[in-house]
């Protein structure tokens, strides 16, 4: 059909358990954007939006595949979704406001503000039609969302990627008065993935994606989602890629366009979305962390040859998680590495899926003779505080405080075991070498005080063990249960115990 573009969104009724229904926008006859959606005429579960801004004023055709009984119907604003929809939109964790996500992308902080990109399927709960949402704000918990950045084109689907802050301008990229704001991201199209660039040069309000791309060539099956660099000691860009199975490749760069590969390892246990960053341990010494997906990390440092080497075996820092694909912010010496990982678990009958875990402070530090990548909750999390409990010394066999806020913080030491928790139902054991929470273990390190942290929210809850072993559980909220317990067959001594409630 041939539509005359008045108005910016197409309105896409769709039934979650419906027929997916393949449309396919041209231009001038030639085919410019692509999706697919179970197109709902009838007693729909939700409606998305196709931001079609491009081709405002201007005439389209529109197919869809396979043939139904489809009207267009357009909109120049999205109507806000009900209560009921939004019911189990978690409290303090960031979710899109339609759709689904996974993987955080694009983390960078410019002009006093944090920018969010994301792995956005626009038009439906499940994974799909891979886009870059975008949100930005300025203390991680209060975010303001922003039009899709990057669209799916006739090449592929925009996969994974990382930002860098350009303030020198290596790139070359520069208009106006504006820093050039770079994101590497993986184009992942029917027979093969490439390494692309897009730019912003309005302080990220817009992207644009590079003309001369692909900046690497399809080099293995699957190759993706670029994490980029600066090496200050050697002057020089780095590019971690994902290569194939639990490879991992390393690019440079003295330009930020121009790529040559320096690089293959193996990351035992892991696959896909590589982190890479320095850090400087609590005994002084700044090495190389290099993360995949799963939260496998080595600890290391670069060779006389500018290679990277590991200086110890593997470490783990999630254990069966729902946390994954963890991104940190573009590094910048003397500020901290703050880190976001995709929560995976399920937000039931809403028209939004996926949330992102607490941001963190990556933080490095040996005990016993080995180096740790711990993780904690960044401060910012303490001003979301609503009301409080604490207390000290407690020697308890039985313990309940009621809760009435969806969100909360606890906070504990101890060290006599074993005991057990409940936290709006959920059962997490404390025993002296470690805590369990359903499948995930999480093993204690040799500190003599266990400093537990526990973050929930409507579908998940959040654990830290000294913040060297964390896990996220997928866990529905039990309204009915709505108290924070601790239960032991002899007392029990706990340090601390404080019980914070948390809102926006």
């Amino acid at each position: 059909m041939e539509i005359y573009m008045e108005k910016r969104y197409l309105k896409l009724p769709v039934r979650f358990d419906g027929t997916v229904r393949h449309f396919t926008i041209s231009e001038d006859g030639k085919p410019v954007y692509t999706f697919y959606a179970a197109y709902a005429a009838e007693c729909p579960d939700a409606v998305y939006y196709a931001d079609l801004r491009d081709y405002v004023g201007k005439t389209i055709s529109l197919a869809v595949e396979p043939a139904c009984g489809f009207t267009a119907e357009f909109s120049d604003t999205m109507e806000p979704l009900t209560a009921a929809e939004t019911a189990l939109r978690p409290a303090v964790h960031f979710t899109a406001e339609r759709g689904w996500i996974n993987d955080p992308n694009g983390l960078c902080f410019y002009d006093g503000q944090y920018h969010l990109f994301y792995q956005h399927n626009p038009y439906g709960r499940l994974w799909g039609n891979m886009h870059w949402g975008h949100a930005v704000s300025r203390d991680l918990f209060h975010w303001e969302h922003r039009e899709e950045a990057l669209f799916s084109d006739m090449h592929g689907a925009m996969f994974s990627g990382s930002a860098v802050v350009d303030y020198e301008n290596v790139s070359g990229l520069k208009q106006g008065d504006e820093t050039p704001l770079l994101f590497f991201y993986t184009c992942a199209g029917e027979k093969e993935s490439t390494q692309c660039l897009a730019y912003s040069t309005d302080g990220g309000k817009t992207l644009v994606k590079y003309d001369k791309n692909p900046l690497i060539a399809s080099i293995a099956d699957g190759n993706r989602d670029p994490k980029v660099i600066y090496d200050a000691a050697r002057s020089r860009w780095l590019m971690a890629l994902y290569f194939e199975e639990r490879t991992y490749a390393l690019f440079t760069s003295q330009d930020l366009l121009n790529w040559r590969f320096l690089q293959k390892f193996d990351l035992p246990g892991d696959d896909e979305c590589p982190d890479f960053y320095p850090l400087t341990a609590d005994d002084g010494r700044t090495l190389w962390v290099f993360s995949g997906a799963h939260d496998m990390y080595f600890v290391g440092d670069f060779d006389e040859n500018g290679l990277y080497q590991p200086i110890q075996s593997v470490g783990q820092l999630s254990y069966n998680s729902k946390a994954y694909a963890a991104q940190t912010y573009y590094f910048e010496p003397g500020k901290p590495v703050i880190r976001f990982a995709w929560n995976r678990s399920d937000i039931p009958g809403a028209p939004f899926n996926g949330s992102m875990c607490t941001p963190t402070e990556m933080t490095l530090r040996k005990i016993g003779g080995r180096y740790y990548l711990c993780a904690k909750p960044i401060c910012g999390l303490e001003k979301l505080v609503v009301s409080e409990r604490s207390e000290c010394d407690l020697s308890v066999k039985h313990f309940t405080q009621p809760l009435t806020s969806k969100a909360c913080r606890i906070t504990l030491s101890a060290k006599d075991t074993p005991f057990t928790c409940k936290l709006f139902g959920l059962a997490i054991r404390v025993e002296n070498a470690g805590i369990s929470c359903g499948e995930a273990f999480l093993p204690r390190t040799e500190e003599e005080t266990m400093q537990i942290e526990i973050v929930t929210d409507t579908t998940s809850t959040e654990i830290y063990l000294n913040g060297t072993a964390i896990t996220a559980i997928a866990h529905v909220q039990d309204d009915g249960d709505a108290s924070f317990t601790i239960d032991a067959d002899t007392p029990v001594q706990i340090d601390t115990l404080r019980i914070a409630e948390l809102a926006l």
